[in-house]
């Protein structure tokens, strides 16, 4: 009933001697075949940006077969318009076995039933981790956006060449990305030290020579800082900013060892703030507080950086200094009381002035007197007792007698 919107009529014709079908198009035709000349120009459209987007040669060869699939129909239809008045042959249908051929060719060797395209569009192409896939001889045979940028920050581009050879100028990335091993990388960027994670994972059978290996740039800065607080706060005294008892206890610990291994020696100073009570009893708590804030920043400003100094109590701190005698560690220790003993602090309107009395005892390594660093600690803490006893604001070595 509604064939005549398609074919308006129909009848026998000649071809090549044979007798053939010829029908006259009708209006719905044209309408069907413009909409079907206008799905396959989109889908050729697609692989072709698909073709150029892509940078691996099987990928693009996996875009060019399908390429060649969509066009063939495409040309049957225009031949078929164009000279199916003279030749009453079509050639759609003479084309699209091939097609279809084409197509399952495509399907078995690039196993597009698995949707390689979309998978790596969504997995591998717009992955925020940077990935490398490298290929037999470290070389480099696909990466994704991420890495690209990645790779930008140190002004390398990326192409297919082997890794020691884009990396030749960059010894400690060339040498992670040698490695089979998961490895930590920072880098400078926009004036942010920034770190990631270069994670390995190999892409096939271990024991296949051509098995390739996929390299995994991660960007772990803010992991990276969650980590350094958390470890702040466990290991830090939040009132004085030194180290807390635990974490003091266990550095010194494993000073103490190292000094008697390599036969040094090590001094320890055990500081009190004199007459705490008084400050807090006078000022407030918060006052005091204050003072201890002051103590910790003097600590940091006044002993070297290799130095280790601690909370460990309320009003007392510690410092461990390194390859120092006891006399030099005495010097040191009254340079800090003075220093201490000049320094006042502003608590609203009140100029609060404090003293501390300094205990300090020395090991050297090859004593055959075996110390432990609580003996140590002991040995300084009676010197600052003395120091207490001695009227206070003075500093006090331990002797061995």
């Amino acid at each position: 009933m509604w064939h005549h919107f398609f074919y308006t009529s129909w009848g026998i014709g000649q071809c090549f001697g044979y007798s053939s079908l010829h029908l006259d198009r009708g209006f719905w035709y044209y309408v069907n075949i413009s909409y079907t000349i206008l799905c396959l120009i989109t889908t050729i459209v697609i692989y072709i940006i698909g073709f150029l987007r892509n940078k691996v040669g099987s990928t693009r060869a996996h875009f060019m077969v399908f390429l060649i699939a969509s066009f063939l129909p495409l040309l049957g239809i225009a031949m078929l318009l164009f000279s199916y008045e003279r030749m009453c042959i079509d050639y759609v249908a003479i084309l699209m076995p091939i097609t279809l051929l084409i197509i399952s060719y495509g399907i078995l060797k690039f196993d597009f039933l698995e949707i390689r395209t979309l998978a790596r569009e969504t997995i591998f192409e717009n992955n925020l981790a940077g990935m490398v896939v490298l290929g037999p001889g470290k070389i480099i045979v696909d990466y994704n956006k991420a890495a690209e940028k990645f790779f930008e920050n140190i002004n390398i581009t990326l192409n297919n060449y082997p890794i020691d050879r884009i990396l030749k100028n960059e010894p400690k990335l060339l040498e992670i990305f040698g490695s089979e091993e998961n490895q930590d990388y920072s880098l400078v960027i926009d004036g942010e030290e920034r770190f990631f994670e270069i994670d390995t994972v190999p892409i096939g059978n271990l024991q296949d020579v051509n098995m390739r290996m996929l390299k995994s740039i991660r960007d772990v800065t803010e992991e990276r800082k969650i980590q350094r607080k958390l470890k702040f706060l466990a290991t830090t005294d939040s009132l004085s900013g030194l180290y807390n008892r635990a974490e003091f206890m266990d550095l010194a610990q494993m000073e103490f060892a190292l000094a008697k291994m390599n036969n040094e020696e090590l001094s320890l100073l055990m500081i009190d703030i004199d007459k705490f009570k008084n400050i807090n009893d006078s000022f407030g708590h918060s006052a005091g507080d204050e003072v201890i804030r002051e103590i910790g920043r003097m600590t940091k400003n006044n002993f070297r950086k290799t130095d280790i100094a601690g909370r460990i109590g309320g009003e007392e701190f510690a410092v461990i200094l390194k390859n120092a005698t006891l006399s030099e560690a005495e010097k040191v220790a009254e340079m800090f009381r003075e220093a201490v003993s000049k320094r006042e602090v502003i608590y609203g309107e009140d100029e609060i002035s404090f003293t501390v009395s300094i205990g300090v005892a020395s090991i050297h390594g090859d004593n055959d007197i075996i110390y432990n660093i609580e003996d140590t600690l002991k040995m300084a803490d009676d010197a600052l007792y003395k120091a207490k006893a001695k009227g206070r604001n003075c500093v006090v070595t331990y002797v061995d007698r």
